[in-house]
């Protein structure tokens, strides 16, 4: 009877645990993905400008479309080191390059930085909405969900080698950044981590006007089920540019 009862109290045990045994089983998805990007920053007066973005996305080493983007907003310079932005993106995700899901996405932030006598230190807080539309076959399905999340990302700025002593613009510059994003939400159970991403690139500067950067970002982040976890190896090109807008 004693042995009976400690092989049922076994086995209700291990039942009971199932669920916290799955859970605590980790699943990590490696992928690699390769973004070509164009940010545009247009001033339209002493305090105001428009920041745009557009990027192509790509993954498995160019081999499938991944998102197209494309982001505007209206910023502010408050102070001489704080701006504020509000704006609103589409992203445009695909599988087997086709579209399956489009995502509408407002945000607001705010950005502040700091002068140190070598280098310079960007701070941004980032609150955005999102919402998703699934598209099924080419039309958007019934399907659609929504959560909030919330981006710090701290980016240090060191100028690494100067092309001209007579015009200083021209110069190189490592950025060593990270940043974190997490989601918040009632339909968010399984991945409040978002993502994490930790960055190392190369500005190649011209002028003030025009760049590019070359980034590698080792991205680390929770998927829906649980106990699911993707580590993604990011390649970016990013052009900078800068212009005067006069109204």
């Amino acid at each position: 009877f004693k042995l009976y009862m400690s092989k049922s109290a076994f086995t209700f045990f291990i039942f009971f645990m199932i669920p916290y045994i799955c859970i605590a089983q980790k699943t990590v998805a490696h992928t690699n993905q390769q973004w070509l990007q164009y940010v545009n920053q247009s001033k339209i007066s002493s305090k105001l400008n428009i920041n745009s973005d557009a990027s192509v996305r790509s993954r498995n080493s160019f081999g499938e479309l991944s998102a197209l983007t494309i982001r505007s907003g209206l910023a502010y310079q408050m102070i001489s080191n704080l701006m504020g932005v509000t704006g609103f993106g589409c992203f445009t995700g695909f599988t087997e390059n086709k579209v399956s899901r489009v995502e509408f996405r407002p945000y607001q932030e705010v950005n502040t930085s700091q002068s140190f006598s070598k280098f310079n230190v960007v701070h941004r807080f980032r609150v955005e909405g999102r919402f998703f539309k699934k598209v099924v076959d080419g039309s958007f399905s019934s399907e659609d969900s929504f959560n909030y999340r919330f981006r710090y990302r701290i980016m240090a700025m060191v100028p690494l080698l100067k092309f001209s002593k007579s015009n200083t613009d021209r110069r190189i510059i490592i950025n060593i950044g990270n940043e974190l994003f997490i989601n918040a939400g009632k339909e968010i159970i399984y991945n409040s981590l978002d993502n994490n991403r930790l960055s190392v690139g190369l500005t190649f500067q011209n002028s003030k006007k025009l760049s590019a950067t070359l980034t590698y970002v080792y991205q680390y982040g929770q998927r829906a089920n649980p106990g699911t976890y993707e580590k993604t190896n990011i390649i970016t090109l990013v052009f900078h540019h800068k212009m005067n807008q006069h109204f």
